[in-house]
């Protein structure tokens, strides 16, 4: 006699398998359109492909609006990287690998939002350890302020090899943090964090870190100074070509001394001396012309700014005191005059 229950359920797993065999997938019943418009576009190449006869016009329209929209969202996870939204960036990027063509590479995206979280990570873990060591240091006074207090009484529970042992895992963590920063070029906080772990575990202390850091720091500094100079050399071709000749000497005194040398350096200074002289030149003749005509306040005001831009012209010096005397006494002759 047959078991009811069990012949039922053989007679329905049965009728279900035979229909699932029978039964097209939910895929091939969604249209194209509607994969389009969820932006499933490998699904919806996948589906063109497979149907006959093939219809390249539309396999050529799905492609061209999976291109468009790996744009947009290529560039919607670039601003999510810049505003260091992590997760939502990698959402989007998820969402791209599972729609899009398989053949279009995003491995690039995932290594840039690795690495950018991973830098975020090491400077606050920096930030960190440097409360941690000030807290640290804290608790070491603390412990000696109580074995000061109580310098008769036995501590069953010392905490001075506790905070020993946490100061060395402390100062390991800084070497460690030195080495990543050291890795990133980022040698400022490099010699921040190296520092702190000699100060911690001066055992730690190895040459070749300090080395590291230092040539890095001169690299460094190095750069700077070449784009400091380089952004002079712009400001002082700017300043000489709108005859600008306040910020002409202004940008000439920095050029003049150190660490700024160089042939790029003198030919910018030589190019800014030549037009200081000509401008001076053209002043002094004005001036001469003015007090040759009695306009003598005019030709100071003339020689005064000649002789900012040639300080050692022997010649405008001499103009310029005869000029201020003569102005002098023209000053007082009116004032007895007004009397």
């Amino acid at each position: 006699m047959f078991n009811r229950p069990a012949t039922f359920f053989l007679i329905a797993c049965s009728a279900l398998l035979s229909a699932c065999a029978h039964s097209p997938s939910n895929f091939w019943h969604t249209s194209t359109e509607q994969l389009l418009e969820n932006h499933r576009y490998e699904k919806a190449i996948e589906k063109i492909s497979a149907e006959m006869p093939f219809d390249k016009a539309l396999l050529l329209k799905v492609k061209n609006q999976a291109a468009l929209q790996c744009k947009k969202q290529t560039a919607i996870i670039n601003q999510l990287v810049k505003q260091k939204k992590w997760g939502e960036a990698r959402e989007v990027l998820e969402q791209l690998n599972s729609n899009q063509p398989s053949q279009t590479p995003f491995t690039h995206f995932n290594s840039l939002i690795n690495k950018a979280q991973l830098e975020e990570e090491r400077l606050i873990n920096t930030r960190l350890a440097m409360v941690e060591a000030q807290l640290l240091d804290i608790q070491f006074n603390q412990q000696d302020l109580y074995d000061r207090t109580h310098h008769n009484k036995i501590n069953w529970f010392p905490q001075y090899d506790q905070l020993t042992v946490k100061r060395q895992a402390l100062a390991e963590n800084f070497l460690h943090l030195s080495t990543q920063a050291l890795r990133v070029k980022d040698y400022r906080n490099a010699q921040i964090a190296y520092k702190k772990a000699i100060e911690l575990d001066r055992e730690l202390g190895t040459g070749e870190i300090t080395q590291a850091i230092n040539s890095g720091l001169s690299k460094q500094n190095t750069k700077a100074i070449d784009e400091r100079r380089n952004s002079l050399i712009k400001q002082l071709d700017f300043a000489i070509s709108t005859q600008n000749f306040e910020a002409l000497l202004k940008v000439q005194e920095i050029l003049s001394h150190e660490p700024f040398h160089g042939a790029e350096v003198e030919g910018a200074l030589k190019k800014a001396k030549k037009t200081r002289l000509e401008h001076a030149r053209r002043l002094d003749e004005v001036a001469s012309k003015e007090y040759r005509n009695g306009n003598i306040s005019l030709a100071v005001t003339q020689w005064q700014q000649a002789l900012l831009l040639t300080p050692t012209d022997l010649k405008i010096q001499e103009r310029l005191i005869r000029a201020q005397k003569v102005q002098r006494k023209l000053e007082k002759l009116t004032a007895i005059e007004e009397n």
